[in-house]
């Protein structure tokens, strides 16, 4: 069973719902929405994988990053491509290594790629071209469409509603002014209010499939237990999880970004590791590590058991995962000044602990991470040129004022909410055990 690489908040129903793997002599690919391709293992089905390396290593990472640790290719005995995995996708903890620091064989095996393919029963070749996109579509025109199995950041239905909205506009004022009847204004109005209508829909409805995730329920639960004096946050200590489930360990970081994990398998979490200040014997971090010791989770001691209930939520978590316990000494490099420098999951440590200020809000706000920074501006600059008809004029001119400003509404309003409880009090750096002080 192959899980989907780590999403933010709205696009938790992926990491939930989405995975590859093996159903007697087929493949499965399962997407967001449940829906399942099975392709046939054998005769008329597929034949053989190909693991297509990246070429360009920085080209890749700029302009196609899920093709970074390069694509596997389950092909036709007459070589035609089925299914295209792009291995970032399907690497929990993609966003977290980086690409020099995980080579694409081993990338390969921490997906559960390679044992998905074993299980098939059907060889696994490695490439001596790189993996040119131009060159495989050139090749597959006039062929039956390739499944790729990926998962886009926003629904296809949510780009072609913003750009109707924003086409619509233009052409609608654009009109009005030219001298068109004056309920083009209204429709100028409509149209533009379309942009954060839609964007409304996929924050609702991710909000709703969130909260309706029943399997979670049923999950053994590990929250932080900040040390005394440590400084942390509202939205870490309710954020900030761990689950464990009968056959996936699920993490939520700081940001509320999801990732599942195996238990099992040989890509499974089999393994934890406490990583001990060799000075002072302290724990500094806990490790989950998979069959052949790789990190594949970092979270620091401080944070997560060094508070008075950090001992029950330990022993919680050993009983939940069963997995063998080991101490590994811990030396800092010279010149670093956080025992968590140079480790290859020094960013999962910094998210799974208390992140403050400015840097939360950016990494969780909508217009700082999904959209654009930007955009509130230009959306509100664009509904002030219809906002005044609102004072007076033709039912028309009324009516797309009104359009107007529910446009300006539904972008300020959520996002200065937002802003104003995250300094107040979502983000705000209190001392453990000094109240709000």
């Amino acid at each position: 069973m192959v899980r989907p690489a780590g999403m933010p908040m709205h696009n938790a129903h992926v990491v939930r719902r989405a995975r590859l793997f093996a159903d007697g002599h087929a493949l499965v690919v399962r997407d967001a929405r449940l829906r399942e391709r099975r392709f046939p293992v054998g005769e008329g089905g597929i034949r053989r994988a190909v693991h297509f390396l990246p070429g360009n290593l920085w080209e890749t990472v700029r302009t196609s990053p899920g093709e970074r640790w390069g694509v596997l290719v389950f092909q036709g005995a007459d070589g035609n491509d089925l299914v295209r995995i792009p291995l970032a996708a399907w690497l929990p903890e993609a966003e977290l290594v980086g690409v020099l620091e995980l080579p694409p064989s081993q990338c390969l095996r921490r997906t559960g790629l390679e044992a998905l393919v074993t299980r098939l029963g059907i060889p696994l070749e490695v490439s001596d071209e790189p993996w040119d996109p131009a060159a495989q579509d050139g090749e597959q025109r006039g062929r039956p469409v390739v499944v790729r199995a990926e998962h886009r950041g926003l629904p296809r239905w949510h780009s072609w509603v913003r750009a109707f909205g924003m086409l619509g506009w233009f052409v609608a004022l654009v009109a009005a002014f030219a001298g068109a009847p004056s309920w083009a204004r209204s429709v100028a109005a409509g149209a533009l209010f379309l942009v954060p209508g839609a964007d409304v829909v996929v924050r609702v409805t991710g909000w709703w499939r969130r909260r309706r995730c029943e399997v979670l329920a049923r999950a053994v639960l590990v929250e932080p237990s900040p040390g005394s004096g440590e400084v942390v946050t509202e939205r870490f200590l309710r954020t900030a999880t761990v689950r464990v489930l009968p056959e996936d360990i699920v993490v939520t970081n700081t940001a509320g970004e999801e990732r599942w994990l195996a238990r099992q398998g040989d890509h499974g979490v089999t393994k934890l590791s406490r990583l001990i200040a060799p000075e002072s014997g302290r724990p500094l971090a806990v490790e989950f590590r998979g069959r052949d010791g790789e990190a594949r989770v970092l979270l620091p001691w401080t944070f997560w058991f060094a508070g008075p209930q950090g001992d029950d939520r330990w022993q919680d978590l050993v009983r939940a995962l069963g997995a063998p316990v080991s101490d590994q000494r811990h030396g800092q490099a010279e010149g670093t000044q956080h025992w968590s420098e140079g480790h290859v999951l020094a960013e999962d440590a910094r998210w799974m602990a208390p992140v403050v200020g400015a840097e939360a809000r950016r990494r969780t706000g909508w217009y700082h991470s999904v959209i654009g920074r930007n955009e509130p501006i230009a959306l509100v600059m664009m509904s002030m040129v219809l906002v005044p008809g609102i004072l007076g004029g033709s039912d028309a001119a009324v009516a797309a004022g009104v359009l107007s400003g529910l446009t300006v509404g539904v972008v300020l309003v959520p996002h200065l909410c937002r802003e104003l409880f995250s300094r107040a009090w979502f983000d705000r750096a209190v001392k453990v055990g000094q109240g709000d002080g």
